[in-house]
């Protein structure tokens, strides 16, 4: 399936306490380790003397990075991993015969979050969207698990807009009191139409307008490092644009599945999405939380 659906328009060490466990400070370039659902684990893979191995989890390739003389597997924890012990598959960059390694993931609990939404559309979709809700489905699967080998990816973000955390990631949701999937990103209270930037050098992989997501654009910055911006009022790059850290790439609104405007950031490591906290040195202070808030 080609990147471009037909509804697209042109082609740091904060750390707060109970919010992650197992956690290190961050390092240039890297995010924060935090292996628990939703975290992510930096796993020794090997010395630089021996040539950059191939890692895969279940079948998605892994972003292998280079710190000091070791290897380390920047590896994305799924929010519906089991806290245990997890492998990996590493084939050695000279050959030899693949390996499993393998390292261990804690347990983490999220709270829930409660929302109203006005549109029950938004909530208990009439049968005449469903096809095209399962056809997005599909499109933006593809888009979160694309691969994009860089040596240049750099995982020091900096925060997209300035404003208040209105919804924090990984909290299960309830909609008009009905249980829905969890929260799979940050959500920043912004009036419609405020400049949002990007949060690190990036290739524009997709624009498009969806049905939940609203208006959103996806950010490839390399290795399975994936950003999504969604509920846009507009925006401001192309699809294959390449941007730069800090650029203005889009303005923030309220379309799609949203109770008023905000910005809602996801980023996707190796296919599955992750906690954007464990990216960025220091991030705006949190809204308190309210029924209905975003």
């Amino acid at each position: 399936m080609p990147l471009a659906p037909a509804l697209n328009r042109a082609l740091r060490v904060a750390v707060f306490g109970g919010l992650m466990a197992h956690c290190v400070s961050a390092t240039a370039g890297l995010p924060r380790e935090s292996r628990v659902p939703g975290g992510v684990a930096l796993v020794d893979v090997g010395a630089s003397s021996e040539g950059r191995p191939t890692v895969t989890r279940d079948g998605a390739p892994v972003w292998v990075a280079h710190r000091d003389s070791r290897w380390l597997a920047v590896v994305g924890l799924p929010l519906s991993i089991k806290a245990g012990e997890q492998a990996l598959q590493v084939t050695p960059a000279a050959g030899g015969a693949p390996r499993t390694d393998r390292f261990d993931v804690g347990d983490k609990r999220y709270p829930t979050q409660y929302v109203t939404i006005k549109d029950r559309a938004m909530v208990d979709p009439p049968a005449d969207v469903m096809a095209r809700i399962e056809r997005e489905s599909a499109h933006l699967k593809t888009v979160r698990s694309h691969w994009r080998e860089s040596s240049t990816t750099d995982a020091s973000f900096t925060v997209p807009a300035a404003g208040r955390l209105s919804g924090r990631f990984g909290g299960g949701r309830v909609l008009n009191g009905q249980p829905r999937s969890v929260h799979a990103g940050l959500d920043i209270a912004v009036g419609t139409g405020t400049l949002l930037k990007a949060p690190a050098d990036a290739v524009v992989l997709d624009i498009g307008e969806y049905y939940f997501c609203g208006k959103a654009m996806f950010l490839d910055h390399g290795n399975g490092l994936i950003s999504m911006y969604c509920h846009l009022s507009d925006w401001l790059a192309t699809q294959g644009a390449t941007v730069r850290q800090g650029q203005a790439i889009a303005r923030s609104g309220a379309t799609g599945r949203a109770t008023g405007p905000h910005l809602h950031w996801s980023v996707y490591l190796n296919g599955v999405s992750v906690e954007p906290e464990l990216f960025i040195a220091a991030p705006p202070p949190q809204e308190p939380r309210r029924r209905g808030a975003q």
